[in-house]
């Protein structure tokens, strides 16, 4: 392996991975949207979890499910700057298989983390293209190029017209050279 081609590795590594994950994380939503039902809960409080410094909210939001049966549970994502009052009426989605599985009724909530790890994948996949591009080197027996190309044949031989036109010179070999 070329120790120029080592980031470019590491980049469509990167990418592939992190591409993986946000692909996961797609379709754990289709999954949920296709199970899922809409609802309107109320919030009835908030986990605060405090970590390293800093501090995330997450909702527990009450509401009765499709079968009439009185629910509550978290919300799948939690957020450090935080929307919700107790008791405000909120628009959710809940798994109709699994009813503590609930979502806030929002893009984000339901698509945000596989669009989120999608993009950072096609942003480095293109970053590793970019870096293959700029360390590439020419291949064996070529110089660089410096945007011009040139070939050379001594094998050509004047053409027929040439020699019927102009008679005392003599049908020969010689080099040209041709611009592509």
């Amino acid at each position: 392996m070329k120790p120029t081609r080592v980031p470019v590795f590491i980049l469509a590594f990167l990418a592939f991975v992190i591409s993986g994950i946000g692909g996961l994380f797609g379709y754990s939503s289709y999954d949920f949207s296709t199970n899922a039902v809409v609802t309107t809960g109320t919030v009835m409080s908030v986990s605060a979890r405090y970590s390293d410094g800093s501090t995330s909210y997450q909702p527990i939001i009450a509401f009765i499910d499709h079968n009439g049966t009185k629910r509550s549970g978290p919300t799948f994502l939690s957020s450090s700057s935080y929307n919700y009052r107790v008791g405000d009426q909120v628009g959710i989605l809940y798994d109709i298989r699994d009813p503590q599985n609930l979502r806030v009724n929002n893009w984000f909530a339901l698509w945000g983390f596989g669009t989120v790890f999608i993009g950072v994948g096609v942003v480095l996949a293109v970053s590793a293209l970019i870096v293959a591009r700029i360390t590439r080197r020419p291949k064996a027996g070529r110089a660089p190029s410096d945007g011009a190309h040139y070939s050379y044949s001594s094998n050509v031989r004047r053409e027929d017209s040439d020699t019927q036109q102009y008679p005392h010179r003599k049908a020969e070999r010689q080099p040209t050279v041709r611009r592509r």
